[in-house]
């Protein structure tokens, strides 16, 4: 373990999520409902985290977000229930993520989310909070 710190961090405030009064609403993708942590407001806008959840009313079997690109320099995923399917660059074939397992998306890397189970649910970190994306293949729902 290094004693090394990253440099230029901004000052930090405590955040709290209670999950009882957690509250679900849109973001970047329509299929998907999104709930902020506080993450982003704690950190000056270092980081963000929120819990991701299948849209019901508009998730389909046939649906992916088409091949695309975070700007995030950092982009961490733990999956909490459900599964998903991706293609990411550089890795063959597709992968499948389930209950418990985690994965770390290289800054910028493409990638496609191909298929979720309807009952889909992830915790994301990624650095910066405001960062974009850009869709290079259509997103359908």
């Amino acid at each position: 373990m290094s004693d090394e710190r990253l440099a230029g961090w901004n000052n930090q405030k405590t955040a709290f999520d209670f999950a009882e009064e957690r509250e679900f609403g849109p973001g970047l993708r329509r299929a998907l409902l999104y709930a902020d942590l506080g993450v982003a407001e704690a950190t000056g806008g270092q980081f963000r985290a929120h819990v991701i959840r299948v849209n019901k009313g508009r998730h389909t079997e046939q649906g992916t977000t088409g091949m695309h690109r975070h700007e995030y320099d950092f982009q961490f995923n733990y999956v909490i229930k459900g599964s998903i399917t991706f293609v990411i660059e550089g890795e063959e074939g597709e992968l499948t993520f389930k209950e418990g397992d985690t994965y770390l998306l290289p800054s910028r890397i493409l990638h496609n989310e191909t298929w979720m189970s309807d009952d889909y649910e992830v915790l994301e970190i990624y650095a910066p909070a405001n960062a974009g994306t850009q869709q290079l293949t259509p997103e359908i729902e």
